[in-house]
């Protein structure tokens, strides 16, 4: 069988999406390596990687997102078994990316970044950290080229209990933020305090109030970026308006449609009865 030959268009437009890609997580992994300085606690899917890697300091942040990484991958084919695609497995070349970024931006912004922070540029880089790591799941996502494999549990999820995406999200952050802390505070049990300001000391650590406010408002920040930026973004990577969902949006879809039928359906009984 005779395969077409891409056209110079789709090429140019594949290059566009990469470049994308890659800058999605570039932002991501800059907002990781913002709020870890702060040593108040990171994005919820990034939180065991770096409880870990404050424990076994020998392996860096990034090789450790790749090692926790593959497991969510793992968890991914657990959940959805015989529905499992094989092409996920691409999400390990994703995952090793943007383990190799974090450690990047690790070492690029600590040239800068001081140890000792004073609490108004906690803060300020808490807030930063919120808004690049929302721009760059826009950006990331609106390239529809390969989820990470933190999506990728959230998108399992989703499909197989049927529930809403942005429940199984709600479901994965609160997962992942539990292990997290249970692992802190078994790593640290020996601190004589469970927080302190700092981040720097007591029984919890890796884990914070940075934790709470990023994953409470990235997708607050996320609405108004999409609403403005979703058209034009679309154009420019496909050189025409969006014509078709992404892998997302197309799961939401999906459940509310299931929820939609589920909430009628005893309506629709109603009537049968009514007519009988």
């Amino acid at each position: 069988m005779k395969i077409a030959k891409p056209t110079k268009a789709k090429v140019f437009e594949m290059v566009r999406r990469c470049i994308a890609y890659v800058l999605g997580m570039f932002f991501i992994a800059s907002g990781v390596s913002f709020s870890r300085s702060t040593n108040w606690g990171i994005s919820p899917v990034n939180s065991i990687p770096n409880v870990l890697s404050l424990k076994f300091t020998q392996i860096s942040m990034g090789k450790w997102i790749i090692i926790v990484f593959t497991c969510f991958l793992l968890i991914q084919a657990l959940i959805l078994l015989k529905q499992f695609k094989w092409y996920s497995i691409l999400q390990l070349a994703s995952s090793t990316l943007f383990g190799f970024l974090v450690d990047g931006t690790d070492a690029l912004y600590g040239l800068f970044l001081p140890e000792n922070q004073e609490i108004w540029l906690k803060i300020v880089l808490i807030v930063v950290s919120t808004v690049i790591i929302a721009f760059g799941i826009f950006l990331y996502l609106e390239a529809n080229i390969m989820s990470m494999p933190g999506e990728g549990v959230t998108l399992a999820l989703s499909k197989r209990t049927k529930l809403h995406l942005s429940t199984c999200k709600i479901i994965f952050d609160v997962s992942v933020i539990l292990i997290a802390s249970l692992l802190s505070i078994a790593f640290f049990w020996d601190s004589e305090v469970f927080w302190s300001l700092d981040g720097t000391s007591g029984m919890l650590r890796g884990v914070g109030i940075g934790t709470v406010v990023i994953a409470v408002f990235v997708g607050v920040v996320m609405k108004p970026i999409m609403h403005f930026l979703k058209k034009p973004v679309h154009t420019l990577l496909y050189g025409k308006p969006q014509d078709k969902p992404s892998e997302f949006e197309l799961a939401e879809e999906i459940a509310q449609e299931e929820d939609a039928a589920e909430r009628y359906a005893p309506l629709e009984g109603e009537d049968a009865d009514a007519e009988k």
